[in-house]
């Protein structure tokens, strides 16, 4: 099923060359420049073209955008970035208790980017809605 709608989209420096990016989850990094997010890290959004270094990123922050799968992903399912910007499903968070001060206990999982509109292989571009929806909480016991 092909989908359309607009989305919201803002346009930052590139912080590396993006030519070979476009439709992966990205970040701002320190200067403020769009770089590819890594896994599970809070991306702001989908690039939509294919920056040089320098040049113009246009990234898709909300809406429906096309993404690169970098796995297999369920429609409906929540999507996070990998460590190369691809989208797979996202991983539930739960508390890090290996450490002995509870009060340090980090919440592992991912940050989801989206939802995926349709399922997909690795490698294939399917369709997202960005909704930036936070940590994958697991279920309550």
């Amino acid at each position: 099923m092909a989908y359309q709608g607009h989305g919201i989209d803002i346009s930052r420096a590139a912080g590396a060359d993006l030519s070979a990016q476009q439709f992966r989850a990205v970040k701002l990094n320190a200067s403020g420049q769009v770089v590819v997010a890594g896994a599970g890290e809070a991306a702001i959004g989908i690039l939509q073209n294919n920056p040089g270094p320098g040049q113009a990123a246009t990234v898709r922050v909300a809406g429906i955008s096309k993404a690169k799968a970098g796995g297999t992903i369920a429609a409906g399912g929540d999507v996070a970035s990998n460590a190369s910007g691809a989208l797979v499903a996202a991983t539930a968070g739960r508390t890090n208790t290996s450490d002995a001060g509870a009060a340090a206990d980090p919440l592992i999982g991912s940050h989801v980017l989206g939802t995926a509109l349709e399922g997909a292989a690795s490698g294939d571009v399917f369709p997202i809605l960005v909704t930036h929806k936070g940590a994958v909480p697991t279920t309550a016991a």
